[in-house]
């Protein structure tokens, strides 16, 4: 079995591309049991966010997993599937793991720094553990990975990512409508990017901040703490109407702000302007509001440019020093439990002797003291351990230097178990032959 990676993020694609081929957590679930019907794969997670989908599996089949991770994009998007295998990049091995690390410390963010991916990352394996698709490899592998993660978040000064969109957007924002002080705002989505987004605009202070979700009591609850407005997910239009600057950053499959509902709310305040942004991907506004009169529209597309400008001024030194030394302590201890096995192997042989022996000189010398036999049983054990010990720690370090993997499998010809068909045979003078 290898551990293989294949993904496309905005590194690869272009977030259009993307937003068409984003995976809900129904296609996701459908997709895991795709893989989990497949003798090649023996554990599988799908790690699917607005600016990536990976696939990480434990296979023994590349072609297999890419195959059905190529069929579920397309499915979803629409898109090609030539187009969408030249988009992907695939890693194996060390090289994946590295990745994933990466990923959870939002070192490979379209913001670097985001640490709200730690939190998909987990909820990618929460999933696909509740499908019956994580194994020990997989669940080895994410623990370390949100490990990292932590460990970037709490030992450097790399953090602020979903903030720092926030503020991006809205001097974007400035710059279209100039200072935002004395506008009234809606917030649509009361999760991560929508709670940021009320709240720099409560402290940007703007004439009034509404917020709407379509569970209430989570915009009710942001509401509450910042003392701002909220209105039912019903009111949306009237709320719209009201706004002259829209944050909108839900998790929506489909446009929440459509190309109707902008007209209309344009026709209850004729000559009026609006500054959208659209913080979602897939995106929550219809990206051809762009050519109505009157409207200003700013999405991660447009904010493309400036969010890898910001990313570029991050300080990165560190958290990726740290990610490579967890990185080293995965593969050592990956390694180092490869060769478990054929050590538990090994000393299971050399008791089974030792047991063989022991019986065969009591059996020879049957009154022996009960007292005696115990002792020659014991010490011919003692004399099996220190024998083995040595060998013991050296498999474990050799198993974790480069080619360590052929150490193991010598100790697994030695010691494992014998092809169906040999047996051992005892000569007239007790030994093998």
């Amino acid at each position: 079995m290898t551990l293989l990676s294949i993904g496309t993020s905005h590194h690869s694609a272009p977030l259009t591309t993307l937003e068409a081929t984003a995976l809900t957590t129904p296609d996701v679930i459908r997709l895991l049991d795709r893989l989990a019907e497949s003798p090649a794969v023996a554990e599988a997670v799908v790690l699917a966010t607005c600016n990536r989908t990976e696939l990480y599996a434990d296979t023994e089949d590349a072609d297999t997993v890419l195959a059905h991770f190529v069929a579920a994009l397309a499915e979803t998007g629409g898109e090609d599937t030539g187009e969408l295998r030249s988009m992907l990049r695939v890693r194996r091995r060390q090289s994946a793991a590295e990745h994933l690390f990466t990923v959870a410390s939002g070192l490979d963010s379209l913001l670097v720094g985001d640490h709200q991916i730690r939190g998909q990352v987990r909820a990618a394996y929460n999933l696909a553990r509740e499908h019956g698709t994580v194994g020990p490899v997989l669940h080895g592998l994410f623990q370390r990975a949100l490990r990292a993660g932590k460990r970037v978040e709490t030992e450097t000064r790399l953090g602020g990512a979903a903030s720092g969109l926030v503020a991006i957007a809205l001097d974007a924002a400035a710059e279209l409508a100039g200072p935002l002080e004395g506008h009234r705002a809606l917030v649509i989505g009361s999760g991560n990017l929508g709670s940021l987004s009320a709240v720099a605009l409560h402290r940007a202070g703007l004439a009034e901040v509404t917020v709407v979700n379509r569970t209430a009591r989570a915009a009710e609850r942001l509401a509450a703490e910042l003392g701002i407005r909220t209105v039912a997910w019903a009111q949306l239009p009237e709320a719209l109407c009201r706004a002259e600057l829209v944050v909108s950053a839900t998790g929506a499959r489909n446009a929440v702000l459509t190309r109707d509902l902008v007209v209309a709310a344009l026709a209850e305040r004729p000559g009026s302007t609006k500054v959208l942004i659209d913080l979602a991907l897939p995106r929550d506004i219809d990206p051809s509001v762009a050519s109505l009169a009157g409207v200003r529209l700013i999405d991660l597309v447009r904010l493309e440019t400036r969010l890898k400008e910001a990313s570029e001024r991050v300080p990165i030194a560190e958290a990726h020093r740290i990610v490579a030394a967890e990185a080293r302590c995965y593969e050592t201890e990956r390694h180092r439990d490869a060769a478990t096995p054929a050590i538990v192997a090994m000393r299971k042989s050399a008791m089974a002797v030792v047991d063989e022996e022991v019986d065969r000189l009591l059996h020879r010398v049957p009154t022996l003291p009960g007292q005696l036999r115990g002792e020659v049983e014991q010490t011919a054990r003692r004399i099996a351990r220190k024998l083995i010990h040595r060998p013991t720690v050296r498999v474990r370090e050799m198993a974790t230097e480069t080619g360590g993997h052929t150490y193991v499998e010598v100790l697994h010809d030695l010691f494992g178990p014998e092809p169906a068909g040999t047996a051992r045979t005892s000569n007239s003078n007790g030994g093998e032959r």
